[in-house]
């Protein structure tokens, strides 16, 4: 519990936007060199709750896919373990694990575990390419406002601090939070084992 007594610095204001509604190519570049200065990489920390009387509630995250179609609600997945991730397809190191978050989705794919990205000030199109391109097949909810990342905040996360990772047990209690890029599957895959006996 004593993450959540932490103090947290406050996040540089993030810029606003009006001309993101745009789809143009050109907007779309601009919208992603922007991320990319306002973005800070996680610190490399993991805190984990071995103990479950120890772990705290995690938010119900709600939102759209950035399929645009498809709408998320983490309590339409009671029961099931959940690993959400937030990336950005212009954060070198969210590029970097994808391979690792795909790898162990697929571990999981005939368990009672859920895999949720949560894109970051992407645009659609942006978010939905980058799933393509590393054959991400769990869906990811389009945060550009960061409003699910501010869910977050008490629990160690800036919307800024991408990326990360955050294991959930059955009963949807934070298990781990890992604050930036996962090295390798099999580290995330051994987390989400210990949160599947607890």
């Amino acid at each position: 519990m004593a993450l959540r007594r932490r103090t947290m610095l406050a996040a540089a204001p993030l810029l606003a936007l009006a001309a993101c509604s745009e789809t143009d190519g050109e907007t779309a570049n601009r919208v992603n060199e922007i991320n990319r200065d306002r973005y800070v990489s996680g610190d490399g920390s993991n805190y984990r709750w071995q103990e479950p009387e120890d772990r705290f509630p995690a938010p119900r995250l709600t939102g759209t896919a950035v399929d645009g179609t498809t709408e998320i609600d983490t309590d339409d997945w009671a029961g099931s373990v959940l690993v959400v991730n937030f990336w950005g397809s212009w954060c070198a190191p969210c590029v970097a694990e994808a391979p690792h978050l795909v790898e162990a989705a697929a571990e999981f794919a005939d368990r009672d575990v859920r895999f949720l990205g949560v894109n970051i000030r992407d645009t659609d199109d942006a978010a939905l390419a980058f799933e393509r391109r590393y054959g991400v097949d769990y869906p990811s909810i389009s945060d550009a406002p960061g409003r699910v990342a501010d869910q977050f905040v008490e629990y160690g996360l800036s919307p800024n601090d991408i990326p990360a990772t955050i294991v959930i047990d059955a009963e949807h209690r934070v298990f781990s939070i890992w604050r930036g890029e996962l090295d390798d599957a099999a580290t995330l895959i051994a987390d989400v084992e210990q949160a599947l006996e607890t």
